[in-house]
């Protein structure tokens, strides 16, 4: 790679500074609307009483004495370890920043030409990451093992060596027991890595290739298998047919089509509803077709560094395609949230991916998107700043999470035979 010198040295030393800067801009606003505390909501309640309960007994348990079994466990261990609530707001904030950095240095190894140094701006100026940020929630630690995970899977497939392979596949195992949309990210890789010729393209073989898949779902599968003794047969009747119903799968996909619009144009909320939901499933398909051109265009030669960062890119498509594809039907199942706050809120690790996609699919080597491509690139990021200001002293005026535990709850007593039965 040809190094451009100038004042600040080469082009890799100046895109660190840019970062720098970045990463400041973020922190600064994530003390801003975390100076008057951390705000939680019913999950935050049963996050902080499991990782009582596993403080105090050992045990991971809910408020009613069963094992905990609703959602996966490394959250709450994590708070047990650290013990709330101040550890949290560091927590937050240092995964805010850890994230930042990774999914800047995976846009330097996939991004070319100009457009990378937009990608630490989006980052640092963009909402979705500040608002989980607030909340004592699983999100913000999530999205700082997502990006983790990525960028030292590409180093992995880009150098290979077992030291890099299994640091992928240990963060890789991390993500499902984090949340378990970290089941549908880690399917995205598989099908990226599945990609036709894409094998040819990265060092490590396919039995690596599978091996790493396997490693990285077994610690949720363990869990599971751990947990199993007390488990119930989940009911998986389509909440359409139950009472309350929650809207068809395509209105659960307009809600997510909607988010990500939001990312990309100030959309008011009640366009959601205004809007006809043929017209926002509509909208997500042109998304995805504009990306797709890029993904499945010439083939670069073999071996090539080109090669590679398709094979990253085509990782990322998937990734955002299937864990789209699966948190609605988790919606439809009954297992999740189905408006658009939730929305908002499940699709946050998708928010650097989002971004980097657009940036490596403009078609820059034609001469109108040479023109309008750093005309765009300004709006959107002054879109991102003013949203972001907007939200900033919303979130600030948000009121503390009650960090003792509900009223509802029962008290924890001394692991006994109630607990095991």
């Amino acid at each position: 790679m040809q190094h451009a010198h100038g004042p600040l040295g080469s082009c890799r030393a100046r895109y660190a500074v840019l970062v720098g800067l970045a990463s400041l801009v973020a922190w600064g606003f994530y003390l801003y609307v975390t100076g008057t505390g951390l705000a939680g909501t019913s999950d935050t309640d049963s996050y902080l009483y499991v990782a009582r309960a596993l403080r105090q007994t050992g045990q991971l348990r809910m408020p009613e004495a069963r094992l905990h079994q609703v959602w996966p466990p490394l959250f709450s261990a994590v708070l047990a370890v650290i013990w709330f609530p101040g550890p949290v707001r560091w927590l937050n904030g240092l995964a805010l920043l850890g994230a930042l950095l990774a999914w800047s240095a995976s846009g330097r190894a996939l991004l070319v030409g100009r457009r990378i140094w937009a990608l630490p701006l989006l980052l640092a100026l963009g909402s979705p990451a500040l608002v989980v940020s607030k909340f004592i929630w699983s999100e913000s630690l999530f999205n700082l093992l997502w990006a983790g995970y990525f960028l030292v899977l590409l180093t992995w497939l880009r150098r290979g060596g077992w030291g890099w392979g299994l640091l992928a596949t240990g963060l890789g195992c991390l993500l499902p027991l984090q949340r378990i949309a970290g089941l549908f990210l880690l399917a995205g890789v598989g099908a990226g890595l599945a990609w036709p010729r894409a094998g040819r393209w990265v060092r490590p073989g396919r039995w690596a290739q599978l091996g790493h898949l396997a490693g990285a779902g077994s610690g949720f599968l363990l869990w599971k298998l751990g947990s199993a003794s007390e488990a119930t047969v989940p009911d998986l009747v389509p909440v359409a047919f139950r009472n309350p119903p929650v809207p068809p799968p395509l209105h659960l996909l307009a809600d997510y089509s909607f988010v990500l619009g939001r990312w990309l144009a100030p959309l008011p909320a009640a366009l959601r509803t205004a809007a006809p939901v043929g017209a926002w499933v509509a909208g997500m398909g042109l998304l995805l077709l504009a990306l797709w051109p890029r993904l499945v265009g010439k083939q670069p030669a073999d071996n090539n560094l080109a090669a590679g960062r398709l094979v990253g890119m085509r990782m990322l498509f998937m990734s955002l395609l299937g864990t789209i594809a699966l948190l609605v039907l988790a919606a439809w199942l009954g297992r999740i949230g189905h408006d658009t706050y939730e929305a908002e809120r499940y699709l946050t690790a998708l928010y650097p991916p989002v971004m980097l996609l657009l940036l490596g699919a403009w078609p820059a080597q034609q001469r109108w998107a040479r023109r309008a491509g750093p005309v765009l690139l300004a709006a959107l990021v002054l879109y991102q700043g003013v949203r972001i200001g907007t939200n900033a002293p919303r979130l600030r005026r948000l009121p503390p999470a009650s960090l003792g535990i509900p009223p509802a709850f029962r008290p924890l007593v001394p692991a006994g035979p109630a607990l095991h039965r």
